[in-house]
């Protein structure tokens, strides 16, 4: 009997002390767990918006649901000393390996030329940290597609950011920045950017997610600013960009006397806002980084895929950064780092990783990979244009006779099928398009040398964006920045693309809204002007045309423009705003599409979603 009554008392006593530990363990939770299940719990919302449920609905019993380690296994592994791969049960980390803050100073143009000049506190700052001269960044290697990626931590065809960007990054993208990362996780934090170039905080650094932002107007300025801000403030996260680097490329070439005595005096930037920090006692828990966005050729140019410009030196240094040289590593693997040394969970949608030789005891993982849901709109086929005797070629489907031009923009501008000339403006970019390659028409556009005169015609062509803010020309011969001028334009506007025509006196206008996902993916545009029955249509992913009637004032108008082409990307002038878009495959015919048509159209594409 006495042995049955200790045995129950031991029980209790058992019982009272895992009560006891639960309750603790509770009240630390609620301690520290606030922001540490924010972070976790970050890309279980995005995976919610992935797969089309809805991201603001809570479960019930939020705190019921499990979180893992599985977002930080995809992107690196721990390591013990003798090189054996550590489990830990749920990815906790020693408070010492843990950061209070990150700072990323970005030289715009600064690509490897680091090397080739004296750079005095870029070598002292990493003489115990790491370094490489062998990353690679975006492409096409242009600012915002680059700077996009290390922000955002995916390639352009996901942020989908040009440097015509015009309008704040949208707060319901799959792909936030770490900006968005960190101030969901902690919604206390400083953090802060200072620009030379406005249109990172305009335009790639959300808005609505409390970062103070800045600019100036030459480094020097951007740098007292930065220096001001730092005796006030101790930010979690600080993002500064130079920009006199690129400047200097752009008017003297890449790595010319000019260009490499400019990367020199950034360095004397990269120093004084250094030193700030070790004055302020703040280097102690920060990672400090200096990263460029790309390089450029001797001829004082970027964009291309030449190791000039694709090659960018990154420097790390912090408590625990390994010293030595970084392993494979492209530009999007900053937002890795950056959300790792705050011990984050990065968002499911990245496809960053962490560098192997980045930190200690910390090697790469395989890096992950992300597809658009099934359901989001048209995306790159990851097949070339079908051939020419394959029997899927465009002239299986329509007579060679209807076309005018057909052009790939498979990395040039020449007319596969029909009659009449193309060739390119200024610079276009390729990059992966819906068949083989399309052509970003940042910097550049296409001219058609065709004349609509009287007849009837139809255009085709696939169209990717993040939208825009202002009305650039997809299609045009006419001058657009008056819409009563000769002849016509197909422009591209937020919500919208608006038909225009003018004969001088009158004018059309036509508005034709988007899809409301147009953002995320490709959408096939067919524009059919039909002169025998005087309407203009418009057809988004191959589905009925919205019809409008030409006006009575414009009936026996003329679509020739001031210039005896049409050009794609640009206005008939060749100097509106620049269309912030990637084309491919243009299709003019030589009359009014039918349904047939489309349909055939559709068919050629394998339009499925």
């Amino acid at each position: 009997m006495k042995n049955s009554v200790k045995k129950i008392i031991s029980m209790m006593l058992v019982a009272c002390m895992v009560l006891t530990f639960a309750l603790s363990a509770s009240a630390a939770f609620e301690g520290f767990g606030g922001s540490l299940f924010r972070a976790l719990s970050y890309s279980n919302i995005f995976s919610a918006e992935k797969s089309g449920t809805d991201a603001n609905v809570k479960p019930e019993n939020i705190y019921d649901r499990t979180f893992d380690a599985v977002g930080f296994a995809k992107i690196f592994s721990l390591k013990n000393q003798n090189g054996e791969e550590e489990e830990t049960e749920s990815g906790d980390r020693p408070a010492s390996s843990i950061y209070k803050r990150v700072v990323v100073l970005g030289v715009d143009g600064g690509g490897t030329f680091f090397k080739d000049t004296p750079t005095p506190n870029i070598d002292r700052i990493f003489a115990n940290g790491a370094i490489t001269y062998e990353a690679i960044t975006s492409t096409p290697s242009i600012s915002a597609q680059c700077w996009g990626s290390l922000l955002h931590g995916v390639t352009p065809e996901f942020h989908m950011l040009t440097n015509s960007v015009s309008s704040p990054f949208p707060m319901d993208s799959l792909f936030p920045s770490y900006f968005r990362v960190v101030r969901d996780a902690f919604p206390d934090a400083e953090l802060a950017s200072f620009n030379n170039w406005s249109v990172i905080n305009t335009g790639i650094i959300e808005d609505e997610i409390g970062v103070y932002k800045d600019n100036a107007s030459d480094d020097a300025k951007v740098t007292e600013l930065v220096l001001n801000y730092l005796d006030d403030h101790d930010p979690t996260l600080l993002f500064v960009h130079f920009d006199s680097c690129d400047g200097a490329g752009h008017s003297s070439g890449y790595g010319s006397e000019k260009h490499l005595k400019q990367v020199t005096t950034v360095d004397g930037y990269i120093g004084q806002i250094y030193d700030k920090m070790a004055e302020k006692k703040l280097l102690d828990d920060t990672l400090f980084i200096v990263v460029p966005d790309h390089g450029g050729t001797p001829g004082g140019s970027h964009g291309g895929d030449s190791e000039a410009e694709m090659k960018i030196m990154v420097a790390i240094a912090g408590k625990t950064v390994q010293k030595g040289t970084i392993g494979e590593m492209e530009i999007r693997d900053i937002a890795s780092i950056v959300t790792y040394a705050l011990n984050l969970e990065q968002p499911e949608t990245w496809t960053s990783r962490v560098p192997s030789g980045v930190f200690k005891g910390v090697e790469a993982g395989e890096r992950p990979v992300y597809e658009f849901p099934e359901n989001i709109r048209y995306k790159n086929q990851g097949q070339p244009t079908p051939l020419k005797d394959s029997g899927k070629y465009i002239t299986d489907f329509f007579n060679a006779e209807e076309i005018i031009g057909y052009i790939t923009l498979d990395g040039e501008t020449k007319v596969d099928v029909g009659d009449y000339d193309a060739e390119q403006r200024d610079k276009l970019y390729y990059v992966d398009g819906y068949y083989g390659q399309a052509a970003s028409m940042d910097d550049g556009y296409v001219k058609l040398r065709y004349i609509p005169n009287s007849d009837s015609f139809s255009v085709s062509l696939w169209l990717n964006t993040r939208g825009i803010g202002g009305d650039p020309a997809i299609v045009s011969n006419k001058n657009w920045n008056d819409g009563r001028t000769q002849g016509f334009v197909l422009s591209l506007r937020t919500s919208d693309i608006k038909f225009n025509l003018g004969n001088g006196n009158a004018r059309m206008d036509a508005e034709f809204p988007l899809p409301s996902d147009y953002q995320n993916g490709w959408t096939h545009v067919i524009l059919i002007v039909d002169r025998e029955n005087n309407v203009v249509k418009l057809s988004y992913d191959f589905g009925e045309p919205i019809s409008v009637e030409i006006p009575d004032s414009l009936k026996s108008c003329s679509f020739n423009g001031v210039t005896n082409s049409i050009n794609f990307g640009q206005d008939g002038t060749g100097s509106y705003e620049p269309l912030p878009a990637t084309l491919d495959d243009i299709i003019v015919f030589d009359k009014a599409l039918t349904a047939d048509d489309i349909a055939a159209l559709k068919e050629y594409y394998q339009a499925e979603r």
